[in-house]
């Protein structure tokens, strides 16, 4: 297992949000978090990427304990796009550089550049290179910071809601794009996702959140009506359009 989460309990001043949560990713698994809000999905995203510190349990990566690696070598394994990014006067083709930095000893190299460029062409960015991200929309601007962590090329990438401010082509080319790169390369992705139905077309893997616990966790098989009416306090159908399954509100 690439990442394990072992009963890792978080509370904010004194108030549960984790309570004992645990699962496990395979290298080339795309796992999709999912949940109603205050479920506790960006919180363990954090606890993942060590932006907080579990007061139980622990996050494995590799075997190593996520919270005593140093920050340069997490950075090496983990990319994290959060759900908000500030926009600054940097452009689109060095804020993806960035992404580089982890594996750059002085100044950044040909590998790098040639990284960089693959990027931006995978994520249809080319045109946008030397802009502004101040001068990007919502949705061009969430791409970059995808970018961003794909030029990492980390063992995991952390996406917390990485489609929330995308329209319907940039969902599929962004989820696309993330989807190949976890079949080439093995990387295990862990996504915060809303969309159940984007979820259900890109996952392998599911793991519901339900009052700070796992309610379910497993393959498309633990997304049932009845999960789903459970955890969203909604009743639904879960039926299938060809080969793809689908959430339908009753």
């Amino acid at each position: 297992m690439i990442v394990r989460v072992d009963g890792v309990q978080f509370a904010y001043r004194g108030v549960p949000v984790l309570d004992g949560i645990g699962f496990a990713v395979e290298p080339g698994r795309f796992v999709a978090v999912l949940g109603n809000n205050g479920a506790g999905k960006s919180t363990l995203l954090k606890c993942i990427n060590r932006i907080l510190r579990p007061q139980q349990g622990a996050v494995l990566l590799d075997g190593d304990d996520a919270h005593r690696l140093s920050g340069h070598e997490l950075a090496r394994r983990l990319g994290y796009v959060p759900q908000r990014t500030e926009a600054t006067r940097m452009t689109v083709y060095d804020t993806v550089l960035l992404g580089r930095k982890p594996h750059i000893a002085w100044d950044a190299g040909q590998r790098d550049h040639d990284v960089v460029a693959r990027v931006l062409t995978q994520l249809n960015l080319d045109a946008l290179a030397l802009r502004y991200l101040d001068e990007l929309s919502g949705g061009e601007l969430q791409k970059v910071v995808v970018a961003r962590a794909l030029a990492q090329e980390p063992r995991v990438l952390l996406l917390d809601e990485p489609t929330s401010s995308l329209d319907l082509r940039n969902q599929l080319d962004v989820l696309d794009t993330v989807k190949r790169v976890t079949a080439a390369r093995s990387v295990a992705v862990i996504a915060v996702m809303h969309d159940l139905n984007l979820a259900l077309r890109y996952a392998d893997r599911f793991v519901l959140l339900s009052d700070g616990k796992v309610h379910a966790c497993g393959g498309a098989e633990v997304v049932t009506s009845d999960t789903v009416s459970a955890v969203y306090g909604v009743p639904v159908n879960v039926t299938s359009v060809g080969d793809v399954s689908l959430v339908v509100p009753v």
